[in-house]
């Protein structure tokens, strides 16, 4: 994760949670764009110039990035550009499901970037994979954030008229907002107002979450909490070390720092694990689909001596489909979980 130091200015809901938002509350969104330029641009704008690199044009894989900025935590995911990466279904599914454990328990927004000046049919086609993957739920967490550099304000009333934008609008009950880059290098002033509309969406709506957030949570709780077992010893030592060198206020101070430190490294680590397992999960359901839930289950025994296994296993396996039945699909979660956690033991 790139963490960058915020420019020093003032500062669907599963179950319909509606939090209080205020100054203080931590800010994440899912950012989705009509061009990898559109998504980079807007990043910089709002996180600072330091999270991609001059030589990065491109998005193809999922990226977490943070900062603190008008004195609020605020976190940035990128899903990889589909205008321009041709990418294959499995690679897509995956690099989600890695957005979906970066933005757990669930984004405050997702945002569709797009420039304003290139309004085509094609837009509608921005959203198509969000709502495919999330479902028509999400709409109603959609911010469209139309990005633009130059300092026109006859823009808006231009994109107003544009039959594309106004029905990609409707379907996001009208939630959008013209961002003006130029403005905000001087003012911070289109930042300040993204923070609010999403306040505003949050408010309404509740963040947006639904049983995929919620397990990936649950998951990402349970690998923090190994990880952070496994570092107990190296956890003692800093302690003892810093208890050392600081006293009083100083070493509450440093005890508090690392601390944080631990805690955001475990959490990050923790995600990517649970993404790359996620996307496992989803290869097994796929195989299963394909052969048949019997051959699958036996393909997954075998699956514990290797690929030679699997074939035996599968063709064994298929031959009880008929006696499984229904009662297979209800398995794989608790196969898949056993599995893992065998995995983790012997690791």
């Amino acid at each position: 994760m790139a963490a960058v130091k915020g420019k020093a200015l003032r500062r669907g809901s599963f179950g319909h949670d509606r939090p209080n938002m205020s100054s203080e509350t931590p800010l994440r969104m899912l950012v989705f764009g009509s061009s990898c330029r559109d998504q980079i641009s807007l990043t910089h704008s709002v996180l600072g110039p330091d999270v991609f690199t001059a030589d990065e044009v491109n998005i193809s894989a999922t990226k977490k990035s943070a900062g603190v900025v008008q004195e609020r935590n605020i976190t940035l995911v990128n899903t990889p550009n589909l205008q321009d990466n041709d990418l294959p279904d499995s690679v897509l599914h995956k690099e989600l499901r890695k957005a979906v454990c970066f933005s757990s328990p669930g984004p405050h927004a997702v945002v569709i970037v797009l420039d304003p000046f290139h309004l085509t049919s094609d837009t509608m086609n921005t959203l198509k994979p969000v709502v495919h993957h999330f479902g028509d739920r999400v709409l109603m967490h959609t911010l469209i954030v139309l990005y633009h550099e130059r300092g026109l304000t006859s823009i808006e009333d231009e994109v107003k008229k544009n039959k594309s934008f106004r029905e990609l609008a409707e379907k996001c009950g009208q939630n959008y907002l013209f961002f003006n880059e130029e403005i905000n290098q001087t003012e911070g002033s289109q930042t300040h107002a993204l923070f609010a509309k999403v306040d505003e969406m949050v408010s309404e709506h509740g963040m947006f979450s639904n049983l995929e957030f919620k397990d990936a949570e649950k998951r990402i709780q349970t690998e923090e909490r190994f990880l952070r077992k496994s570092k107990e010893k190296e956890i003692r030592e800093t302690c003892k070390a810093l208890e050392n060198e600081h006293s009083g206020d100083a070493l509450l101070s440093e005890l508090m720092k690392y601390e944080g430190k631990v805690q955001v490294e475990c959490r990050e680590k923790a995600e990517l694990a649970v993404a790359d397992k996620l996307g496992f999960t989803v290869r097994l359901v796929d195989y299963a689909v394909a052969v048949g839930k019997g051959a699958f289950v036996g393909a997954l025994l075998g699956f514990a001596i290797g690929h030679e296994g699997m074939a035996v296993g599968a063709a064994i396996g298929a031959a009880l489909g008929g006696v499984l039945g229904g009662a297979a699909s209800a398995a794989w979660s608790y196969i898949y979980n056993s599995f893992t956690d065998a995995q983790k033991g012997t690791a």
